[in-house]
């Protein structure tokens, strides 16, 4: 059985210390419609290598503004960890046609890896995914993405490799009653977004 990953990271957090979140001093939260051009140049950003984990396949600068453009469709919410002001990773949160499933792509900055940001990106996300009851997250990458693998261990993800892919699997923690009922005041005034997305992995 999957351990959820709530349970794996309260656990954690009790029998280590702060170092790793004390390192970012920045802030998580929803992105706003406004704040396309902030993810977009945030993705322009990245080096070939990066694109290639973050997209499953290299991609070109237009490649980049075009999924930008259309991101927010299909994805309820896109945290980001911004550092004075500046967007350096995010978290895409995509609901899938099967019952309670989300698959997550994640992505953040070369010189800001290896800070817990990563950790802290998905703490927000499985929040998230427990006030949509949404019951497993679905992540997949390249099978050299070593740092994407080692965050969702740390989830107590399940991998497995497929087609020179590694796909993981983690029980995100169970919604509680206050939690769905906060979950419908979030969608109900959340705005509108528009668009589409494609989901690969860097962090």
């Amino acid at each position: 059985m999957l351990q959820p990953a709530r349970t794996w990271f309260r656990t954690e957090r009790q029998t280590r210390s702060n170092a790793a979140f004390s390192a970012t001093s920045g802030t998580i939260r929803p992105l706003r419609n406004d704040e396309k051009p902030a993810f977009r140049d945030l993705l322009l950003r990245l080096d070939p290598e990066s694109r290639r984990n973050r997209f499953a396949m290299s991609v070109d600068d237009s490649f980049i503004v075009a999924y930008a453009e259309t991101s927010f469709a299909q994805s309820p919410v896109i945290f980001g960890y911004f550092e004075d002001g500046v967007l350096r990773g995010t978290a895409e949160l995509r609901i899938l046609p099967e019952p309670h499933m989300a698959e997550a792509a994640f992505c953040v900055e070369k010189d800001w890896r290896r800070r817990g940001v990563g950790t802290r990106l998905m703490d927000a996300l499985l929040n998230e995914a427990r006030d949509l009851r949404i019951e497993h997250i679905y992540i997949s990458c390249l099978a050299a993405n070593l740092t994407m693998q080692a965050l969702a261990r740390k989830f107590a993800a399940r991998l497995t490799y497929q087609s020179g892919d590694m796909i993981g699997l983690i029980k995100a923690p169970k919604a509680r009653i206050k939690d769905g009922i906060r979950a419908l005041a979030r969608t109900l005034f959340r705005p509108h977004r528009q668009g589409a997305a494609a989901f690969g992995q860097q962090s």
